[in-house]
């Protein structure tokens, strides 16, 4: 039987990292990058959607803030129980914001954890989607961030991509366990988080299956990707997978605060809200004005008969007021005397 230092040096797989989408070990199954409806949707762009990675693809979901002290945290159910996560931006920016989006999206949700092996992994990332445009985002790829060796060596509970290769993370991810201290070696595999609650019920995966052939009886990668769902429920029926995940996001400030990214944003939507409604009141005051001066230029005749009647109304109104108050003070007095 293959032993486990037999798979490291097996060129198929990177167990340094984990196992991204590599072509070779599929087993000759056809990838999702040959996937006629992938390519009818990214034509000639594979390679530059990763520029595109905080695209809102489906719905509405809050883009990254862009800075490093962006942070996320990820709750999910699993069929084991309860996780929740704890992404950092400032650990790794481009997997940070490839993964949180992904959660944000759903696209995790209901899929397996299809690699178990005790000691050493959880491996995830190979959703069931039928969005086409999600399904494409999740496949192409994105660059990789700089090591992190002060964060070396894994610990237990650390999160990180599951690449094959330079600039080859897309959407496969690994927890690592208790023996993956010899992880983030290489660049693709830079952490971006780590499991904060729940580790127990991570733990407690099922991992009877085992790695994936030759070393273990676990699924393979290439008829998840063209069976869904329905390879590991016919065929492995124990693994574990999630239910769903919420993504609360978060800018950490100087003095430790943390505030809701999407807090932030609803406030200053409200400021500009605020903003426009003045500016709108302002130019209904400013049109209304000048439709008032254009009208009373043209109710007002511009010759002096007009002011002179205005005057002689005046003068009139006085002298009656006046002539009032005399005829009242007269009377006053001959009724004293």
């Amino acid at each position: 039987a293959a032993t486990m230092a037999d798979e490291i040096d097996d060129p198929g797989v990177d167990f340094h990292g984990g196992m991204g989408d590599d072509p070779d070990q599929l087993d000759g199954e056809e990838v999702m990058e040959d996937d006629p409806e992938v390519k009818e949707i990214m034509g000639d762009e594979v390679d530059d959607a990763a520029d595109e990675q905080r695209t809102n693809i489906r719905g509405s979901v809050p883009k990254s803030s862009g800075s490093d002290q962006e942070e996320a945290i990820v709750q999910c159910d699993t069929s084991a129980g309860p996780i929740t996560m704890h992404f950092y931006r400032s650990w790794s920016p481009h997997g940070y914001d490839r993964a949180t989006t992904l959660f944000e999206k759903g696209y995790f949700d209901h899929s397996h954890f299809f690699r178990v092996v005790e000691h050493f992994l959880v491996q995830f990332g190979i959703g069931y989607t039928t969005d086409k445009e999600l399904k494409a985002f999740s496949q192409s790829t994105i660059p990789d961030d700089p090591k992190r060796p002060e964060l070396l060596p894994f610990k237990e509970g650390m999160m990180s991509f599951a690449g094959s290769g330079p600039n080859s993370r897309s959407s496969q991810m690994f927890i690592a366990y208790d023996g993956a201290g010899g992880l983030g070696q290489s660049p693709w595999e830079t952490p971006f988080g780590k499991v904060t609650s729940g580790l127990e019920n991570v733990k407690n995966f099922y991992k009877g299956y085992g790695d994936m052939p030759p070393w273990g009886k676990g699924p393979q990668q290439g008829p998840i990707h063209n069976r869904g769902a329905s390879y590991i429920e016919s065929d492995f029926p124990l693994l574990d997978k999630f239910e769903t995940c919420s993504v609360q996001r978060m800018i950490r400030s100087g003095t430790g605060v943390i505030k809701d990214v999407n807090m932030i944003k609803q406030s200053d939507t409200e400021v500009i809200k605020d903003a426009n409604v003045v500016k709108n009141v302002a130019a209904e005051i400013k049109k209304a004005n000048v439709v008032n001066k254009a009208e009373t230029k043209e109710e007002v005749p511009s010759f002096p008969f007009t002011t002179l009647l205005i005057l002689s109304s005046i003068v009139l109104s006085v002298l009656l007021a006046l002539g009032y108050m005399r005829n009242k003070k007269k009377k006053k007095y001959n009724k004293t005397t």
